[in-house]
């Protein structure tokens, strides 16, 4: 679940960013980190201390606190102004040095600095208009030093076909949830419904998402025009390739030659 421009340009993680940590809570970030290290050294693109990285679409920052933590001199940008703020305070309060800034993945300008960029949590697919995922692919590259990686993971159509967003909580959850999502076929847009509670307090809300699902033709299309190859594709958390019953892809995709 993460952060594109959603409807009527309204933050729908305002709502979530206090509890997005809780809601999260069985996620291994650290085990993120290191698969991406692992996708960057097949790369031949090691990450290192001292590496420069870009975290695409971060949320409230955990995997860029966590590439922090090894070493990396790390920027982090995300739409949502609330999940900027839940990430700057929890930096301030492990006393890591992130660069947090509050920019759209369509429309963000940074130097071509960046050894790594990252974009985790299917991200992507939140970029529902075609042209504005250019864009954000097209930005990235700009933004990294020529041989530099991109890596990112998406819902593949499968995934978006199957429903998989519909899903309820655990009993005892300290975010409680109940997600329906419904697939349109003809735009391969995805609506997930998303009813929340907070048992602690019993705040409830409800927050509308919607993703779309990008083949695996098109997102090597775009990636080539902005300036990326080669791109090899991944098994989500394996090194081997995806099959046709994938729901998780992840691409790794180098700066080669000039940005456009």
């Amino acid at each position: 679940m993460d952060r594109a421009r959603p409807p009527d340009d309204e933050d729908q993680f305002a709502r979530i960013a206090p509890h997005y940590d809780a809601l999260m809570a069985n996620v291994p970030y650290g085990l993120w980190a290191s698969y991406i290290g692992q996708l960057a050294l097949l790369a031949g693109r090691p990450i290192w201390p001292g590496s420069k990285l870009l975290d695409l679409a971060t949320g409230t920052g955990p995997v860029a606190l966590e590439f922090a933590e090894r070493g990396c001199d790390v920027t982090a940008i995300d739409l949502s102004p609330a999940m900027i703020a839940e990430a700057q305070r929890k930096a301030a309060e492990q006393g890591t040095d992130v660069l947090f800034l509050c920019r759209d993945l369509a429309d963000f300008n940074l130097p071509p600095d960046f050894d790594h960029a990252v974009c985790l949590y299917d991200s992507l697919n939140y970029v529902i208009d075609p042209d504005k995922l250019k864009q954000a692919f097209a930005n990235t590259r700009r933004a990294l030093k020529p041989g530099g990686i991109f890596v990112f993971d998406v819902n593949t159509v499968r995934a978006l076909e199957e429903d998989l967003f519909t899903q309820n909580s655990r009993p005892g959850a300290p975010v409680a949830y109940q997600w329906k999502s419904t697939y349109h076929p003809g735009t391969r847009l995805s609506r997930i419904k998303m009813e929340f509670c907070i048992p602690a307090t019993n705040e409830q809300f409800t927050i509308i998402h919607r993703q779309r699902a990008y083949t695996d033709a098109e997102l090597h299309s775009y990636l080539f025009h902005a300036g990326f190859a080669p791109v090899a594709c991944y098994e989500a958390y394996r090194v081997s390739p995806p099959s046709p019953d994938s729901d998780r892809v992840f691409y790794v995709a180098t700066a080669a030659g000039e940005a456009r």
